[in-house]
C-alpha cells in the first residue's frame, strides 16, 4: 500500500555508517497484540533475515520508490520519483519500474509531468497506478496489459491529491485528500466519490488503501481534531457499501501511512507518533469489533509500511532510531508470525541504512518486496529495491 509522495525522507537512516547490533542494545517489550483475533502473550527476538538488495534501472539523481504491487513471481510494478530538484519540476518526475521475473526495467506513462505515490496490480492485465498531475490535480493511470491509459477522476471535488489506491477484481478504491479523507471508487465504468460519514469533522486526509474479498475496505491518514496543532490517526473503513470514519484510540501527535488486511476481521495499520521529533512507532489492528493499540518490541524509529500473506506472515518496515547510542545493521523491519514478534533487518546499502516505505507480497512464494532508498556515497539519495524468500 502506498505511502503519500515525498513525506519527509527520515534521516535515522541515511548517510550514517553503522555498526552491528545485538539484542541487548535494542529496546523492546515482551508484550503480545493485544486484540482477541492475535495470539496474546507474543514472544519477541532480533534476527538479521535474508532481505537483500536487487539491482534497479538507473534513476535519475534524487530517487525514491514509494510504493509497490506484485501478481507473481514473474510481474511487479513499483513507483516513486526521480530527479527531485528543490525549486524546480523535472520534466519527468515520476518513477514507473516492472518486474518480469529476472529483472527490473523502466516503462513509460501517456504523460509527463506526473508524480506518482501509489500502484496496484490485481492481476497482470489489470494494474492501477496514482498521483498528481502539474495542475496538482487528481491523476490516475490503468495498465489493461497493452498500454497504460491516464485518466483524470471526476467527483474527487477539485485540486486533491490521490495518494494510493486497492484493485481488485475489476474495481478500484482510490484514497488521497488535502483538507478532508477522500475516498474514490472506480466501477469498471467510472468514476464516483462515495460519502464519508464523519470525515468532514476535521480537516486531514489518507494516505493508505486496502481492499479484501466480500467489499470490506479500510483506508488510514491523518485528521487535526478540535483544530490541534499536531494531528491524530484517522481510519475509515468500508462496510457494505457505506464509509464511515472508525472509532480507534486517542493518539496525540501521530499520523498512519500504511494499511493491510487479510480478512474483514483482520487488519494492520503502522505509523509513526512524534514524527517530527523523536519518532515512535504505531501499529493498530482491527478484529472485527474495534481497533485496538497493539505494543510491539520496539520502542523508537518510525514504521511506513505494512503487508502479509495468506501463510500468516506480516510484515512491516520503516526507519531505525535516530544514533548515536545504538547502531544497526540495515533496513529495518518487523515480523510477526504464530505469536512471535522479530525485529529483523535487511542489508546496508553504501554504508547506510535504507528507508523501505512500500512492502508486498509476492503471490506463489513465500517471498516479499520491499521498496524505498537509501543514501550512496556522496550521500545522495537514491532509490532501492530489496527482497526475501
Amino acid at each position: 500500500m502506498g505511502v503519500s509522495q515525498r513525506r519527509g525522507f527520515v534521516a535515522s537512516g541515511l548517510g550514517v555508517v553503522l555498526a552491528g547490533v545485538t539484542a541487548g542494545a535494542l529496546p523492546a517489550s515482551a508484550a503480545g497484540p493485544s486484540s482477541a483475533a492475535t495470539a496474546r502473550g507474543a514472544r519477541h527476538s532480533v534476527a538479521v533475515a535474508d532481505w537483500r538488495v536487487v539491482a534497479s534501472p538507473p534513476l535519475k539523481p534524487a530517487s525514491r520508490l514509494v510504493d509497490v504491487s506484485a501478481t507473481g513471481p514473474r510481474d511487479a510494478w513499483t513507483v516513486g520519483y526521480q530527479d527531485d530538484s528543490y525549486g524546480s519540476i523535472s520534466p519527468r518526475p515520476y518513477a514507473l519500474l516492472r518486474w518480469n521475473g529476472s529483472a527490473w526495467s523502466e516503462r513509460l506513462l501517456p504523460e509527463d509531468r506526473i508524480t506518482l505515490s501509489g500502484i496496484s496490480a490485481a492481476g497482470p492485465s489489470d494494474v492501477w497506478t496514482v498521483g498528481t498531475d502539474d495542475a496538482l490535480s487528481p491523476y490516475a493511470a490503468h495498465w489493461d496489459g497493452t498500454a497504460w491509459q491516464g485518466h483524470r477522476p471526476n467527483g474527487t471535488g477539485g485540486a486533491s491529491a490521490l495518494n494510493d489506491v486497492a484493485a481488485r477484481d475489476g474495481r478500484a478504491v482510490f484514497a488521497g485528500g488535502d483538507s478532508h479523507a477522500l475516498i474514490v471508487e472506480w466501477d469498471g465504468q467510472r468514476f464516483t466519490k462515495p460519502a464519508v460519514a464523519g470525515a468532514d469533522a476535521w480537516t486531514g486526509g489518507l494516505h493508505a488503501v486496502t481492499t479484501v474479498a466480500g467489499g470490506a475496505a479500510f483506508a488510514v491518514g491523518e485528521w487535526y481534531v478540535d483544530n490541534a496543532p499536531y494531528p491524530e490517526p484517522l481510519v475509515v473503513q468500508r462496510t457494505g457499501s457505506a464509509w464511515r470514519v472508525a472509532a480507534i484510540p486517542k493518539i496525540s501527535s501521530a499520523r498512519l501511512l500504511s494499511v493491510w488486511a487479510r480478512s474483514a476481521t483482520d487488519a494492520w495499520a503502522v505509523g509513526t507518533i512524534d514524527y517530527d521529533s523523536a519518532p515512535k512507532p504505531l501499529v493498530l489492528h482491527w478484529d472485527g469489533t474495534s481497533w485496538q493499540r497493539v505494543t510491539i518490541p520496539l520502542q523508537a524509529g518510525s514504521l511506513a509500511a505494512v503487508t502479509g500473506d495468506a501463510a500468516g506472515n506480516l510484515w512491516m518496515s520503516g526507519a531505525n532510531p535516530v544514533p548515536p547510542y545504538v547502531t544497526y545493521p540495515g533496513s529495518l523491519f518487523l515480523r510477526y508470525r504464530s505469536g512471535v514478534w522479530s525485529v529483523t533487518y535487511g542489508p546496508k546499502v553504501t554504508g547506510s541504512d535504507p528507508y523501505l516505505s512500500g512492502l508486498a507480497a509476492i503471490p506463489g512464494t513465500p517471498g516479499f518486496w520491499g521498496v524505498g532508498a537509501g543514501s550512496d556515497a556522496s550521500g545522495e539519495i537514491r532509490a532501492v529495491i530489496e527482497r526475501t524468500g
